[in-house]
């Protein structure tokens, strides 16, 4: 490094005056010259001039070589500098290697968390999706009292006829399948799906060519990568063999990319692991219902399973395709009463998939920016520290010459090479973290895809480590830069002042880090209370020693319902007889996490309300023994009974819930409901508790319970009480099972107790990691103070010789530094929770069971936080007190 200042000067000259100069001086020796010969003064200045030609320009073309050739000269100047500071702050690095070990942790910290964090964002937000143009994809769905639902076939073809915003339109239908003859029976996940739906998404497979608009093969298959991996084991002339799915032949035309994904969707909810295998839609076009394949929907409007993705016409913008909808949406609805005054509305692609964890990433996406900003703090307090014991060295080198802002340069230096190398170790740790963040995140948070540091990752931590650098060595550039100026001066006033100044900045990280902290350590405290409440809510039924799984009927078994029944109750009665099974039952859905079936209802005696606005409730159908397998208390009349077949009187159990709404403060039982107005009547027989069936968030709604053997489904859900632990008598289920039909596969093996955990995972996970992050930031925070108290110490010893020597005790000594770190403490806890209280207010809607304003959360915080800050003191303040005057000032 040069430390004159001549090369600046030099870099930095009036090239234009320069080349004047030589101009002039040399139209003056040929004038001179002239005149030597015999000419006169004017005639000999007019021949030189004459002679040299444009003055002007020969000026601009000498000025413009100038100017080249010192830009040149800075560029090289610039690099070699930076060379040479990069070198010198990577030999000082070396020699301080506690320091160095230091600091690059606590950086490679907060950009490792920052980056995993965004590895998830670029996946959610980012990323392009796997489908051309995939940003003029939306789904359609109905609008009916301000909730979005599914769409009746009728009703979708109505849509798809009369809207003219979209160039494709497609429906899907989530169904599953058992896959036979390789290996294994296996429940496939699947879509039936319209012949257009590939077209509309603009997938290209891997192998072969999917189905198209109007030209599909009813009986082919497309299989997902991840299926024609796992169970074909990538076999490539897997196109056009033939596979058994429910019994039927079916033909393999296409394998999709690895990279294609396409999640299952609910009308209210985001997206989760999706299909592995797409087939044609049936009749009309129509994807199948997964309650009877093969019958003709195209007619039904009220059948609500399906889900439709459109693709937007060039020029075409949302908003406007939206207005269409609503109006086609209702002009339909007047058209058709029975649609019961629905519209319809769309949601973007983006929205439908990511909107429900957008704002949950946006929260972790700001926590992580806390906790890198602690850790910015941290790192200028130490570079400020180790600044001060450099500070005659930067003093020396300004009295040779070197300017502030050259001194300035070097110690930004220092900081960028800091920072690199904290982002290097950052990278390794980020990609650890987002291994770990995909096998954590729930299902509905980001599906199953992995979280690549790809390009935009990486871009963004070496942005984001250039920006720390810059940030956390601001402060100890501009503060140091100036004590080496006064240094230059005066060594005893450089002490003085340079030490003030820099108590100053060191005061200020302080505080701001102790701010920081107490914000995330708030939002801890509020996540962590809201997911212990969401743990205690009663769900209404018994999850212990509960085991779940599905099984769906096949071939004759699946088209009749007899069957379907006779079925069920061969199996009911099996499991029954297996040892250490207590009670047995089952349901066409499993409430937390299941799926959701709903109906509306009309009470008998009650007039009945205007077309669409009907009442409805949860929709259930159950087998005998139900109740007390799940343990759900009946409270009043009888559950249901295996004499409750087709032949007999129409019954249904109600919960208290729909009791009160349909008959408030009357006993309901006896009483008959209706679930429209041109089906039979069904004598209610029985009252049993409220459960919370969407979740423990959700509050219990009205739900009524209809016997299997008088409407079954081809699928059924059963629920196993055991003595003891459920998982120990799996395999004997499977026996019992395998000894009814060897070829029929359980689905979704597990406890109740595991249904109840998933259905918290997504307020678990970010209670975790929001506490995670919490507990890092107040680590970084304790480590942040110790420093900077010790430095203070260290700076003021001289001060506590004197003290004790004219007579002071000890413990005040060691009192006056307690009281200077709990006035910093008490000023950063102040900001700190007037910053909280409005951050909470974002986090507001994500909190059950607790106010974001909760005082106990805010006190505790306060108390943790200054405990933290007064042991990270306790060590400095002992140090003052063991300092030894005489030898100190002698």
């Amino acid at each position: 490094m040069s430390t004159s200042g001549r090369p600046e000067r030099g870099i930095w000259r009036d090239t234009g005056a320069d080349a004047d100069d030589e101009i002039a001086c040399h139209l003056e020796m040929h004038e001179r010259d002239l005149i030597a010969r015999g000419l006169p003064p004017d005639a000999a200045r007019a021949e030189a001039r004459r002679r040299f030609g444009s003055v002007e320009s020969i000026t601009r073309q000498v000025r413009s070589i100038d100017d080249q050739a010192a830009r040149q000269q800075r560029r090289t100047g610039m690099w070699t500098d930076f060379r040479q500071d990069a070198a010198y702050a990577l030999r000082g690095l070396r020699r301080a290697p506690g320091f160095t070990a230091v600091a690059v942790l606590t950086l490679a910290l907060g950009i490792g968390a920052n980056t995993a964090i965004f590895s998830v964002l670029n996946i959610a937000l980012l990323r392009p999706l796997p489908y051309a143009d995939g940003d003029r994809l939306v789904f359609v769905w109905n609008q009916h009292q301000g909730n979005t639902d599914n769409l009746g076939p009728g009703r979708m073809l109505d849509l798809r006829r009369q809207t003219t915003s979209f160039s494709g339109f497609a429906g899907i239908s989530h169904l599953s399948y058992t896959l036979t003859g390789w290996g294994d029976p296996e429940r496939i996940a699947a879509s039936s799906v319209s012949s257009s739906f590939f077209d509309v998404l603009g997938a290209r497979p891997l192998l072969g060519e999917p189905f198209h608009a109007g030209a599909a093969d009813p009986a082919a298959a497309v299989l997902s990568h991840a299926l024609w991996k796992r169970r074909f084991g990538g076999d490539r002339a897997i196109v056009g063999r033939t596979i058994v799915l429910n019994g039927r032949p079916r033909v393999v035309v296409a394998v999709m990319r690895p990279d294609f994904f396409w999640p299952s969707i609910t009308a209210r909810a985001g997206a989760s692991p999706g299909p592995e295998l797409w087939v044609p839609a049936g009749a009309g076009d129509i994807p199948r219902n997964a309650v009877d394949e093969d019958r003709d929907m195209t007619a039904s409007r009220n059948a609500g399973y399906l889900r439709a993705v459109a693709r937007l016409k060039p020029g075409v913008t949302p908003a406007q395709a939206n207005a269409e909808l609503a109006a086609v949406g209702a002009r339909i609805s007047s058209e058709h009463p029975e649609d019961g005054g629905r519209t319809a509305k769309l949601r973007t692609i983006r929205e439908q998939f990511f909107g429900p964890v957008e704002r949950p990433l946006f929260v972790l996406a700001g926590v992580v920016t806390l906790v890198l900003a602690i850790a910015c703090a941290n790192v200028a307090g130490l570079l400020l520290g180790r600044g001060a014991a450099r500070r005659r060295d930067l003093a020396l080198r300004r009295a040779l010459g070197a300017t502030r802002g050259r001194l300035a340069r070097q110690l930004l230096t220092e900081a960028t090479v800091l920072s690199f190398a904290g982002a290097a170790a950052g990278l390794v740790l980020a990609w650890w973290a987002s291994a770990a963040l995909a096998a954590a995140a729930p299902a509905d948070f980001i599906g199953d895809q992995p979280l690549p540091l790809d390009a935009r990752v990486l871009v963004f931590a070496l942005g984001t480590s250039i920006v720390c650098g810059l940030a956390f060595g601001a402060v100890p550039a501009l503060q140091l830069s100036r004590d080496a100026l006064s240094g230059a001066l005066s060594e005893g006033s450089a002490r003085a002042s340079g030490t003030r100044r820099a108590g100053r900045a060191r005061d200020v990280l302080v505080a701001a880090e102790i701010a920081l902290a107490v914000v995330l350590l708030v939002g801890s405290v509020l996540f962590v209370r809201s997911f212990l409440h969401l743990t205690r809510v009663d769900v209404g039924l018994d999850t212990r020693n509960l085991l779940t799984f599905d099984v769906t009927l096949t071939g004759d078994r699946a088209e009749y319902q007899a069957r379907q029944v006779q079925f069920y109750e061969a199996l009911q009665a099996r499991l029954t007889r297996v040892p250490g099974v207590r009670a047995v039952g089952a349901a066409v859905t499993l409430p937390i996490g299941g799926d959701d079936f709903g109906t509306s209802y009309l009470p008998e005696g009650v007039p009945a309300p205007a077309a669409g606005s009907e009442p409805r409730a949860g929709y259930q159908v159950v087998t005998p023994g139900y109740f007390a397998a799940m343990g759900i208390p009946l409270k009043a009349g009888r559950d249901v009974r295996a004499t409750d077949t087709r032949q007999a009187e129409p019954v249904v159990v109600i919960n208290e819930q729909l009791a009160r709404a349909a008959w408030p403060g009357q006993d309901p039982v006896g009483r008959r409901l209706r679930f429209s107005s041109d089906t039979e009547w069904a004598r209610v027989v029985g009252v049993v508790g409220d459960i919370r069936h969407l979740g423990p968030s959700t509050e219990p709604r009205p739900e009524v319970y209809q016997p299997g053997s008088q409407r079954s489904f081809p699928f059924m859900a059963f629920v196993v009480r055991t003595e003891t632990d459920p998982m120990a008598i799996a395999p004997s289920i499977r026996r019992a099972v395998a000894e009814l039909d060897p070829a029929l596969p359980l689905g979704g093996l597990r406890t109740m107790d595991q249904h109840l955990q998933r259905s918290l995972s997504k307020p678990r996970f970010l209670s975790t990691l929001v506490t995670g992050f919490g507990a890092l930031a107040v680590a970084l925070a304790l480590i942040g103070i110790y420093a900077m108290m010790a430095w203070s110490v260290s700076e003021r010893r001289q001060e506590f010789a004197i003290r004790l020597a004219l007579g002071a005790r000890g413990t005040a000594v060691m009192a006056l530094v307690l009281r200077q770190a709990l006035v910093l403490a008490a000023i950063g806890i102040a900001v700190g929770l007037v910053a909280a209280r409005a951050a909470a207010a974002v986090i507001g809607g994500m909190l059950y069971g607790i106010q974001p304003t909760d005082p106990s959360a805010f006190m505790l915080t306060a108390a943790a936080v200054a405990a933290v800050a007064l042991a990270a003191c306790y060590v400095p303040a002992r140090r003052a007190l063991r300092v030894d005057p005489v030898g100190l000032l002698r």
